[in-house]
């Protein structure tokens, strides 16, 4: 569902009469990102839920989990997704009980543990990860590779 939240030039102008501090092309260029960002998610998402039965939440853990092979505290996975430590002890049982984690004792620690794909998780991520990344590529298709680069250059100055 597209959300029509951007205003336009004039309304910006309006308030900026209010006050002056207000420079429409940052706001409509934030909002902009903001709402590219959605759709492109929006994208993704709908077709993880409907062909793997992944939500954002169980996916971003999964892609955690596969890039630390080793493993991770629970901790650090509910900090790197983003979600709260009671969101991924659920989400960590449910993927256990389907086969795709393991969570054992950390080593030199008796009271912590480290969460770990298993070959069964390692395996499923192998076989989604791939069309995910050509779905994504076909999504930014729209710009040309040397404005992807300078969509990289530009998002990283923002956030820095």
């Amino acid at each position: 569902m597209k959300r029509e939240m951007i205003p336009t030039w004039e309304e910006l102008e309006r308030h900026k009469k209010l006050v002056p501090e207000i420079n429409p092309a940052a706001v409509i260029a934030m909002l902009g990102i903001k709402q590219a960002g959605e759709d492109v998610q929006q994208e993704i998402l709908d077709v993880l839920q409907r062909e793997y039965h992944l939500s954002e939440g169980r996916f971003c853990a999964l892609i955690v989990l596969h890039q630390n092979r080793v493993g991770v505290a629970p901790s650090q996975l509910a900090a790197k997704v983003g979600v709260t430590r009671a969101t991924i002890s659920n989400m960590l049982q449910r993927l256990a009980r389907e086969g795709m984690v393991d969570v054992v004792p950390a080593a030199g620690d008796g009271r912590g543990k480290v969460v770990c794909l298993t070959a069964r998780g390692v395996a499923f991520m192998d076989e989604i990860l791939p069309p995910h990344y050509l779905r994504v590529t076909r999504l930014m298709e729209k710009l040309t590779e040397a404005e992807q680069k300078e969509l990289i250059r530009l998002l990283h100055k923002l956030g820095s």
